[in-house]
């Protein structure tokens, strides 16, 4: 049995779906396969708190698109997950919170993911560090592979784009 999620979103629903696109390498990027990520990933916190404390220091992404419903199938599974987590968000912000708006969960979700994607990122390049001197051609293509894929919108990406039109245009 699918699952829907539907409800009426601000603009910090749409600035963290912007700000996670942007950082999320997984290939679907539908809203239902990112909000599985979500409870998945929120599976296990220990500290909501911290979390809830992020959406405060939220900055409204003027580039990110708005709009007014947020849907959002997800599967049985996922069902039984995001009731774990909205039992433990209730707990653990429990001097804050009496009832957990859907809105509000999806918030925290977001914040939680996006935190969460940062966190790998991070981990991800201090495991692979390399020296130039073992970067051949096959190297230089995983890597530049790897830099599309994990983190688009970086200054290097467009110091290579800039490399590479120069180089066509020459």
């Amino acid at each position: 049995m699918d699952n829907l999620l539907n409800i009426k979103s601000n603009w910090k629903h749409s600035t963290f779906e912007y700000l996670i696109k942007k950082v999320d390498s997984s290939q679907d990027m539908s809203r239902s396969a990112v909000f599985e990520r979500e409870v998945k990933a929120a599976r296990g916190v220990d500290n909501w708190k911290a979390i809830q404390a992020t959406l405060s220091d939220l900055k409204k992404e003027e580039e990110a698109p708005i709009f007014t419903s947020f849907q959002a199938k997800y599967d049985d599974e996922t069902a039984e997950i995001l009731e774990e987590v909205k039992k433990d968000i209730l707990t653990q912000l429990e001097g804050s919170l009496k009832v957990l708006q859907t809105q509000y969960m999806v918030q925290l979700l977001q914040a939680n993911y996006l935190e969460t994607l940062k966190r790998e990122k991070v981990a991800l390049k201090a495991d692979e560090f390399v020296e130039e001197t073992d970067v051949d051609l096959p190297e230089m293509s995983k890597i530049f592979t790897e830099m599309m894929l994990k983190d688009k919108d970086c200054s290097e990406l467009k110091l290579i784009r800039k490399i590479l039109v120069d180089w066509r245009n020459a």
